[in-house]
């Protein structure tokens, strides 16, 4: 699937990427450049949004460039071919599921705040692991803006806690049952604060609901909260364009190899 792609894209050099995301680039919409045949860019990005679903490392990119499907321009186009460069420089890369590791469940939880240029909106960034295994991972933009990076984070967190609470559902029905209390890593010690601690603050207004869905879930061990030091949030990896350096770091802990 992932040649057809790159065969119908029509990229026929050897120009190399080592990432899918250009960095320090901002996908910002521009009036002023909109391509007149937006059919191509959408069918590429239909189809790298299929590809991602067992290609986590370029989930983000994905994410971004698939909000421009109305009003794309050249910048647009120019990062959808990136991505099939990498997708081509890394076409033997797959994810690795092990089938002798525990089954421990941890899970990573991130946020940009306000990364979006055109409406400040965050991106909720979160990774899910079954053992040695990554099973799901999700970006997704937060319908609304946050007034801070914790408030922004905590949407993360909540969103995080009900995909754990659902998978131990999951799990569940088939006989799997997790009985202790899954580690959900966050880098923001303010955000585990508010969560672990009963005093409502008026900066938590805004979140309310989320303070109490994620309080709860901690209070009854569904979750247990832990800090992590940015160097080693996974999370990062579905928030934001990442220098060479730290997205071969972070892709390794993620799982995703060459056989």
């Amino acid at each position: 699937f992932a040649n057809n792609i790159i065969s119908r894209s029509g990229i026929t050099d050897d120009k190399v990427v080592d990432t899918p995301e250009a960095l320090g680039v901002k996908m910002k919409i521009d009036d002023r450049e909109i391509l007149e045949n937006p059919t191509p860019f959408r069918q590429l990005v239909g189809a790298l949004t299929y590809l991602s679903i067992t290609r986590p490392d370029i989930s983000h990119v994905v994410h971004v460039i698939s909000q421009f499907q109305q009003r794309l321009t050249s910048l647009h186009m120019g990062a959808a071919l990136r991505i099939v460069r990498y997708v081509k420089h890394t076409i033997t890369k797959g994810l690795f599921l092990s089938s002798s590791s525990n089954l421990n469940m941890i899970a990573y939880t991130d946020a940009d705040w306000g990364g979006d240029p055109n409406n400040r909106h965050s991106t909720t960034g979160f990774c899910v692991f079954l053992g040695d295994s990554l099973i799901p991972w999700r970006c997704k933009k937060q319908h609304k803006v946050s007034l801070s990076s914790t408030e922004a984070e905590y949407r993360a967190m909540a969103t995080t806690t009900m995909e754990i609470v659902w998978l131990k559902s999951l799990l569940k029905d088939i006989g799997i049952d997790l009985n202790e209390a899954t580690k959900l890593c966050c880098d923001n010690k303010s955000v585990i604060y508010i969560a672990s601690n009963h005093t409502f603050h008026e900066r938590t207004k805004h979140i309310e609901m989320d303070c109490h869905y994620v309080r709860e879930k901690y209070l009854s061990r569904t979750i247990d909260l832990s800090f992590i030091p940015s160097e080693y949030q996974l999370g990062d990896f579905f928030t934001e364009a990442l220098a060479s350096a730290r997205f071969q770091f972070l892709l390794g802990k993620l799982s995703v190899i060459t056989p």
